[in-house]
């Protein structure tokens, strides 16, 4: 809770409340811990803490119990003289605390045996206790008084001038593998389900998974030895993973065991497979996790430009481009190979699609994206059924965008982007806070643009148009809009960060879109929460005009203007930090690279030196096209998995195993696990999900059960709670004996 509330709420007594969420009715009781986690000062009993243990025997000469119960019992007066209810919960423990807990608790025991013997003189009774039960005193003696609050709790700020924004960015790295590792585990899931696996050879890394939601791993404000051993984990998970889903696909599609391989750095543009075969053909499998039927553009890394391609479902040509090496991957791999082979890939729900991708010395079907000759005094235009777009003909920004759905003659904006950097503070005269993993701190509270942009290649054809640009030696842009998607996709390559000084660098989108200091976050990628500049809420005073405005973006950041109706999405692949400082603009923090400690714990800089490449998809809608944002976001959540064999065809081209159950893209399989194998019945966990909200005007979705998994009978269901360890009857329950006020 922001410092300056918490002491508001400490001198009022209201360390208690409900806690209103901005979408829906329920409350939820909340009690702020008072001073932290950490056990009293004092009162730490573990071997790594100094503090004296308690001497109970009179007959020694250490004997210290009524001084040291009396210190005790001060610190819990004046907690207690800032709750309301006759109930408080002392917390006893802290990071890496508990490493003796016999020590620990041998003290412990003796602090309440001694206070509940003189209990009656001293006031106090002590038990240990849980949550839940703190939560049921509170209820039974203020539960009908509590203070209500709305609104979450950013922005965060633990001093004037040190807010919790920075880590909403840091290690970008590691929060775009974790979204990448979530997209695989849940691919392995599926695919163990429909090949019948006994077996859960996801745990690997679903395990690795739940340590890096740890709040010091994907938040990036661990030190770097342990940054680096997550990313070790996740990557020894995804090995395993990705072999459950090429045996998987192999069984399904009827290729060879052990035929399939991944090009998990296609990112990079380098495939494994693709670099040691030049002359040869592949079977490419795309699988698409989605419950819908989708295309998508795939991009294969390859050797050479001498290829055809052949779709295996309906044994004909279709269209391969090819596009040379973007320069900058260079910085991030130096083995990436000299071509990528572009294709839309026509995918069926829960189902996969294959493709020939057959070596030609003349390719007939296939084309070579070349620069694009033009004048170069003139600006750039780019049509689709959806945008017409303007460039900038020497620099290749963005110069505006027209939605030509938008009612009779479509509507216009300026939409431009640039990169530009934040130098981080390292202390300063009216504050020693320094920028760093947690903290955001900008030196001057002003960005400054990173070079003059370079229009380097214009690529175009009947499918998709690139706009490629450099800024300097370090960040390049590449602008993407594809004919036939809704979104304008801007993928950017950033660093490594010279470390000359600290850098907090943003992307930032300038419209002309009339926002009144206003502009929208999504919570977890759930509900959208409305932000206001400068927001002052319960007495808080935002004393870092860009920190203090800085919000985390799990998924998209929205601006909208109310008099035309008109809203500019930009989706993420990775949560960042985002705000809207000016009106029409939009800005993403992309990468950091901080040189000094913030003394929040880690006692080392945020030298992040990684190169990194992310992408934003620009959607610029009428505000009442919510509806098609949220299946953007599942579009760019869950992409499809691409494998390829070696010369080699398949008995199976194509296959769904969703057997039109799920015919609503608002319909979200967001899990489904093989739980328990008894004989040849198996027991799966299935969570769906309806992706709108009834806020965005969602409404209730049918799905057939018997019919979500094509060749499976369904024997026996039951529905249970979201956690799926309960029948949802007990959930309900429990949230009426814990939850609910009468």
């Amino acid at each position: 809770m922001h410092y300056q509330e918490y002491e508001k709420r400490k001198t009022d007594r209201e360390l208690e409340f409900n806690w209103h969420s901005t979408a829906g009715e329920d409350n939820i009781f909340s009690s702020v811990l008072y001073e932290g986690y950490s056990a009293p000062s004092g009162f730490c009993f573990d071997s790594s803490c100094t503090d004296p243990p308690i001497v109970a025997d009179p007959e020694s000469p250490e004997y210290n119990l009524p001084e040291r119960v009396a210190a005790f019992l001060e610190f819990l007066k004046e907690q207690a003289d800032h709750y309301r209810s006759g109930n408080i919960m002392l917390t006893m423990g802290g990071d890496f605390a508990y490493q003796n807990a016999n020590q620990y608790f041998t003290n412990l025991d003796l602090l309440i045996k001694y206070v509940n013997q003189n209990s009656t003189e001293y006031g106090f009774e002590m038990i240990y206790s849980t949550p839940s039960r703190y939560m049921k005193a509170v209820k039974g003696s203020i539960g009908d008084s509590l203070t209500e609050r709305k609104e979450d709790f950013f922005p965060y700020a633990d001093d004037p001038h040190s807010y919790w924004s920075g880590y909403y960015t840091s290690r970008p790295a590691l929060k775009g593998y974790v979204r990448e590792c979530n997209n695989v585990l849940q691919t392995c899931r599926q695919i163990e389900v429909l090949v019948g696996s006994p077996y859960c050879d996801a745990d690997k890394l679903w395990l690795a998974m739940s340590v890096a939601q740890h709040h010091d791993a994907i938040t990036g404000t661990s030190k770097k030895h342990v940054a680096d051993d997550y990313f070790r984990r996740l990557a020894e998970g995804q090995t395993f993973c990705e072999g459950v889903i090429k045996r998987g696909l192999e069984k399904l599609s009827g290729l060879s065991s052990g035929s399939l391989e991944t090009c998990r750095l296609a990112n990079e543009s380098f495939c494994e497979i693709t670099s040691r075969a030049e002359n040869n053909s592949f079977t490419v499998v795309v699988y698409n996790a989605r419950p819908v039927n989708r295309t998508e553009y795939i991009r294969i890394p390859l050797l050479s430009k001498n290829y055809e391609l052949i779709d295996l479902t309906t044994n004909q040509h279709i269209q391969l481009t090819f596009v040379e090496l973007n320069p900058a991957l260079n910085r991030v791999n130096s083995d990436a190979l000299p071509v990528e082979g572009v294709f839309r890939a026509t995918l069926p729900a829960l189902g996969y699609s294959s493709y020939r991708l057959q070596h030609a010395l003349h390719p007939r079907h296939s084309q070579l994206l070349n620069f694009q000759p033009r004048d170069v005094a003139s600006d750039i235009t780019v049509q689709t059924p959806q945008y017409n777009l303007v460039f900038d003909g020497k620099t290749g920004s963005m110069k505006s965008v027209t939605n030509r759905l938008s009612g009779k003659y479509g509507a216009t904006d300026k939409v431009t982007q640039k990169f530009l950097e934040y130098r981080s503070n390292t202390g300063d005269s009216v504050s020693k806070q320094a920028s760093g993993a947690h903290i955001f701190r900008p030196a001057n509270n002003k960005a400054e643009e990173i070079g003059t942009p370079v229009l380097t290649n214009y690529l175009s054809n009947d499918q998709f148009t690139e706009i490629w640009q450099t800024y300097g030696d370090w960040i390049n842009l590449v602008t993407r809009v594809y004919v036939d998607k809704p979104y304008i996709e801007v993928e950017w390559v950033v660093g490594p960060l010279p470390s000359d000084h600290g850098r907090e660098v943003i992307l930032r989108y300038e419209t002309s879109l009339s926002t009144n200091q206003k502009f929208y976050t999504d919570s977890n990628g759930r509900e959208m929460i409305q932000r206001r500049l400068n927001k002052e809420q319960d007495g808080d005073e935002v004393t870092e005009p860009v920190s203090g405005n800085y919000y985390p973006v799990t998924t998209r950041i929205v601006l909208l203007d109310e008099m035309t109706g008109m809203q500019l999405t930009v989706l993420t692949d990775r949560a960042q930090g985002g705000t809207s400082l000016a009106d029409g603009q939009v800005e993403l923090m992309v990468h950091r690279r901080t040189l000094e400690d913030d003394n929040r714990g880690i006692n080392e800089a945020l030298d992040d030196d990684l190169v990194v490449k992310g992408r934003h998809w620009l959607y610029y809608s009428r505000f009442d096209s919510m509806s098609e944002n949220r299946v953007l976001g599942q579009e760019m959540f869950y992409k499809p998995t691409v494998a390829i064999a070696l010369d080699e065809l398949t008995e199976q081209p194509s296959q769904s195993y969703s057997d039109k159950a799920v015919e609503n893209e608002y319909i979200n399989v967001a899990t489904i696990i093989n739980v328990d194998y008894s004989g040849d019945v198996f027991t799966y966990l299935l969570r769906l999900e309806n992706i709108v909200p009834k806020m965005e005007g969602g409404k209730s979705i049918t799905v057939d059960l018997d019919r979500i998994l094509k060749g499976k009978t369904l024997v026996e269901c039951e529905e249970k709670g979201l956690a799926g360890d309960r029948p949802i009857e007990n959930v309900v329950d429990d949230m009426d004996k814990y939850t609910m006020y009468d």
